[in-house]
């Protein structure tokens, strides 16, 4: 039996207040430990469930191929005027989903305005807000999750513009806001089941993990819920504490936070930040608190700066990401069936595990190298475009 101790995360409210004003970084943690008398079921079973969690990597270090969906009218849309929204530029994630949603509306014939949300809940409502006043054929935000303004979806609704999300809440399990017409996503339980995998199957059945959170985005909670989860189910006597932290203040407080924590607690072997923007600010901070060689990191984005320390063994050896090019595509086409009135469909963005050994000789800023290019001639041939 495992015992688990929760300080409850704060309310959307005081979230968006929090990141607007710059707040507070730390806004709530939680930790999972095993009671003395728990049981893992011996070395035998330990080593079943390693094995388990690594037949899990294995199968996601695979290349991905495109999934099509039906095919659209795409030509009936020319000419449409699309807003781009970003919940923050200063995330190269989110800032490279936006870039290919603009490149794939370029290649349908639609004209784009793109903005940077500038982390700010409320830059966010005032830019979907412009967007309506503006006329726009449909809005397109970007890690931006509508929960978080809810009065300007409604009033796109009510102008009749389709609203989709790409890449702010988990596909499967977290529900839509009125007048969303989809999520454009992936499992972000299944990427955090992945995290956790690996740091399982390489690492010993007591590890204690620290896990940084963000609790202002739907998505990231819902991956920390798949880190836990699988914790619970394949390392039972792991220690893992949940600490959360906000975009705004990574610059600032991720650094000093990941030093403290790990002079707090030297045990720590693993630590999983729920994205790669995280990452960067967390490894700088276990080598500045000398722990280098005992604490490792595994994230999660696949952003190019984080894959190039992977390819290194620099502290972070693994990262679990999804295509941010190709999801940018993937908002162009969901965004096209609401203009047309379809339902949606599932967006089908692939995961993928990266570890040193898929990365030696890639080119981490390359997209394609990382998860092929078959989607471009994918989805004009879906579009009736090629």
């Amino acid at each position: 039996m495992t015992r688990t101790h929760h300080r409850p995360l704060r309310r959307a409210g005081l979230i968006a207040a929090a990141v607007t004003a710059g707040a507070l970084a730390l806004t709530g943690c939680s930790h999972i430990g095993a009671d003395s008398g728990s049981s893992s079921g011996g070395s035998s079973a330990k080593s079943a469930n390693q094995k388990e969690a690594q037949k899990r990597v294995d199968a996601a270090t695979a290349m991905p191929e495109f999934e099509a969906n039906s095919s659209i009218d795409m030509k009936s849309l020319a000419g449409k005027n699309v807003t781009i929204i970003t919940s923050t530029n200063a995330v190269p994630f989110v800032a490279n989903i936006a870039k290919g949603a603009a490149e794939a509306a370029g290649v349908v014939g639609w004209t784009t305005q793109t903005f940077d949300g500038k982390g700010s809940v409320t830059e966010w409502s005032r830019l979907v807000s412009q967007a309506v006043a503006q006329g726009a054929g449909g809005i397109i935000t970007v890690g931006a999750s509508p929960a978080q303004f809810k009065p300007a979806v409604a009033a796109a609704q009510e102008a009749g513009i389709p609203l989709v999300d790409v890449l702010t809440a988990d596909q499967d399990k977290d529900p839509l806001v009125d007048g969303t017409f989809s999520h454009v996503s992936i499992s972000f339980y299944d990427s955090g089941r992945l995290q956790a995998d690996y740091a399982i199957a390489n690492g010993s059945p007591t590890d204690h993990i620290l896990i940084f959170g963000d609790n202002e985005f739907p998505g990231e909670v819902t991956r920390v819920q798949g880190m836990q989860d699988e914790f619970k189910e394949l390392c039972p006597k792991c220690d893992v504490t949940v600490t959360d932290t906000q975009v705004a203040n990574l610059g600032t407080t991720l650094q000093s936070t990941t030093q403290n924590a790990l002079r707090r607690d030297p045990k720590i072997a693993w630590i999983l930040p729920t994205y790669d923007a995280q990452g960067l600010y967390v490894v700088a901070g276990v080598k500045a608190a000398g722990a280098a060689s005992k604490t490792k990191v595994v994230g999660s984005d696949a952003v190019s700066n984080n894959l190039d320390l992977v390819a290194k063994g620099d502290v972070q050896v693994a990262d679990v990401g999804e295509p941010d090019i190709q999801s940018g595509w993937a908002g162009v086409d969901m965004l096209a069936r609401a203009m047309l009135k379809q339902q949606p469909v599932k967006p089908n963005i692939p995961l993928r595990m990266f570890t040193k050994e898929n990365l030696q000789g890639v080119d981490t800023s390359d997209t394609s190298a990382l998860f092929g290019d078959g989607y471009i001639a994918g989805y004009k041939k879906v579009w009736g475009l090629g």
